[in-house]
């Protein structure tokens, strides 16, 4: 994004009640003796429970636009992922997989709809599989099961703690620079300031510059998603429909998550839905946010029709 930050609006063009919604906290308790995590989270609305959940370069500030023609009929549950950010094993797909089970049960959400963004998307797509009777229905956003190339050669590259360290320095000396680079729209009006500077957050300081650094490296990395590929290229022979209602979701200008990406997975599972948006580098939630919220509404009720 080659602009300077004066040069956008302090407020996003479309106004949004999300950071009037109070601020709320669950530690959740985890499988197997991992240590207990605390995440802030947000809701609003009631009805059929939906959880959405933000890639881990992003927050759940992204959704804002979501709330207010969702929240009339659906709970709406965004919780904080990254903020401030853990170390980059606490993000791993098997991990969060664990964390958005505990939230499901801590929040008692009782087989919510999720919408899941780019890592989170990958997270969900495994806990589908493994976890079928936890879910009404999935929709995953922006998520790539293999890297581009040069994406994968980059992240090899960011894993060097040497360059990692000479990173996170330089972007704790610049974080506004930082958080604009982290925002890859293909329409630039639809950010702010306000955006900018909550994203700039996890650069202030050296320490979370170096976490946050550590975790772009390890997403970009072949490595992330070897767990995901392999489970999910185990049914390339024998493709089979998905245990729950599922959606794939693209940008039509994604660079990683890919159109072709998005018909090897409806490929994988037959029956599942794609759907491509329109002038979306991605981040769909905000770039094509009325769009999305249409997509969200129309799987809800198809569902609620399947039950009847």
């Amino acid at each position: 994004m080659n602009r300077r930050p004066e040069s956008f609006p302090e407020l996003p063009a479309e106004s949004h009640p999300f950071l009037l919604l109070p601020e709320k906290t669950v530690t959740l308790r985890l499988a197997d003796d991992q240590e207990p995590v605390k995440l802030r989270y947000r809701e609003a609305g009631s009805g059929t429970p939906v959880l959405l959940l933000h890639g881990l370069w992003t927050e759940a500030f992204t959704f804002r636009h979501l709330i207010d023609p969702l929240s009339d009929d659906m709970r709406l549950v965004m919780p904080e992922l990254v903020d401030p950010p853990g170390e980059p094993d606490a993000y791993r797909p098997e991990r969060l997989v664990d964390i958005f089970l505990a939230l499901i049960r801590d929040l008692g959400l009782a087989r919510p709809v999720l919408v899941a963004h780019a890592e989170s998307g990958l997270a969900g797509l495994l806990l589908g599989l493994r976890h079928p009777q936890a879910l009404r229905a999935l929709m995953v956003v922006g998520a790539s099961i293999e890297l581009p190339l040069m994406t994968g050669a980059r992240g090899r590259i960011m894993a060097n703690n040497w360059l990692l360290e000479q990173r996170a320095a330089a972007v704790c000396k610049q974080p506004i620079q930082a958080a604009m680079a982290m925002i890859d729209y293909k329409d630039a009006t639809v950010t702010s300031r306000q955006e900018i500077r909550r994203l700039a957050r996890r650069f202030i300081s050296l320490p979370s510059a170096r976490a946050a650094v550590r975790i772009q490296a390890m997403t970009r990395s072949p490595a992330y998603r070897k767990e995901i590929a392999a489970e999910l290229l185990a049914r390339a022979e024998k493709p089979a429909a998905y245990p729950v209602p599922l959606s794939i979701v693209v940008g039509e200008a994604d660079r990683m998550a890919t159109l072709a990406q998005g018909e090897r997975l409806n490929r994988l599972f037959p029956g599942s839905e794609l759907m491509l948006a329109e002038n979306s580098s991605g981040a769909v939630q905000v770039e094509r946010h009325e769009w999305l919220a249409n997509a969200v509404r129309s799987l809800v009720r198809r569902i609620g029709q399947a039950s009847d």
